[in-house]
């Protein structure tokens, strides 16, 4: 993340703390969040103004504190810990909590192809958001403090092959994080799904045990892999990723109810700035990948509309695959529409 954005991301999230500066009756515990990512990433800087922020509001009555690059749990393995109560609070990618809470994955079907992030934002600000959150609520015990970080857009990336539109993954072997529903887009346009973890996918592509991967522009840039051999990236208009903030129910219940407020009023307000800052951070991951000689494609408005009608005769057995409720379907196309 550029000193810009960091800067202005702070300076926002910190003004607005100070205007809703609260009384609390007593201090909690210390918050423990755990992120997988490193002190520089945006995940965890996200974090950290967040922590910077709430102990701001609340004249130190509530801080926390952050271990970063998985010193605690990695992302497969820290929203179970945040359950157990073993972690105060963490944002996970909603890949690995749709596997706890299998309605997550409607962000994923091909009806949502097209939609903007600002448009999926207001979706998950929403009707649907809420629903998702009272499901993952329930069937984790955690709390759900309030909206989704914007993760960014999933693209994908090969190591030869040129990628500029969907007729070219005919054949390819492409890396995917796992689900049913991104392993059924890779086949709809004629490519071979190869589930495995991002700490292995590196070494995968320089080897060329697979041709391609998905992943944010992010994770390229900050994974540097245009030193394994990344040199195309194709952006479909097909899933977005989110972060999910998931806080323990033992830490939520010792805050009183005003604290509780803050603490999602700060969290909210962390959030609108982290989106924001990272649509203008996909920017300039673009020019810097330009930089080191990658090629970066989009797929045209109609050329997204092409894609989506011919996966949606999938999508019907997806829903029925994913076991994705009919109340959830039926918030998700209105908000798509």
């Amino acid at each position: 993340m550029s000193m810009t954005v960091r800067t202005a991301l702070k300076g926002g999230i910190a003004a607005l703390a100070m205007s809703m500066m609260a009384t609390t009756s007593q201090a909690a515990d210390e918050l423990v969040i755990s992120t997988a990512t490193p002190p520089q990433h945006a995940q965890t800087m996200t974090m950290v103004w967040f922590a910077e922020a709430l102990a701001e509001a609340t004249g130190g009555e509530l801080t926390a504190k952050i271990f970063d690059s998985s010193q605690l749990y990695n992302a497969r393995d820290v929203g179970k810990a945040v359950a157990r109560g073993d972690v105060g609070m963490a944002i996970v990618p909603s890949p690995y909590l749709s596997r706890i809470e299998a309605n997550i994955n409607v962000l994923d079907l091909p009806m949502l192809n097209g939609l903007s992030e600002t448009t999926r934002n207001d979706m998950l600000d929403g009707p649907l958001g809420d629903k998702l959150n009272e499901l993952l609520s329930d069937k984790m015990g955690v709390v759900v403090p309030g909206n989704w970080p914007l993760l960014g857009r999933v693209m994908y990336w090969s190591t030869a092959k040129p990628l500029t539109n969907h007729e070219e993954f005919k054949g390819m072997q492409v890396r995917i994080p796992g689900g049913a529903a991104a392993a059924a887009r890779v086949e709809a346009m004629g490519g071979v799904p190869v589930v495995m973890p991002g700490s292995d996918m590196p070494l995968a592509l320089q080897q060329g045990t697979v041709d391609a991967t998905m992943a944010s522009i992010e994770s390229v840039v900050q994974q540097k892999l245009t030193d394994v051999g990344v040199t195309h990236g194709f952006w479909d208009q097909g899933i977005v990723g989110y972060l999910i903030p998931i806080v323990s129910r033992s830490y939520w219940d010792s805050l009183d109810k005003d604290q509780q407020a803050t603490f999602s009023e700060v969290w909210n307000a962390t959030v609108a700035k982290q989106r924001e800052m990272a649509i203008e951070q996909d920017g300039e991951y673009r020019a810097k990948l330009t930089e080191w000689g990658v090629t970066i494609s989009d797929a045209s408005d109609e050329a997204s509309a092409t894609a989506r009608d011919a996966m949606m005769p999938i999508q019907a057995g997806l829903v029925d695959k994913l076991e994705i409720s009919d109340e959830v379907m039926s918030l998700a196309e209105e908000a798509a529409k």
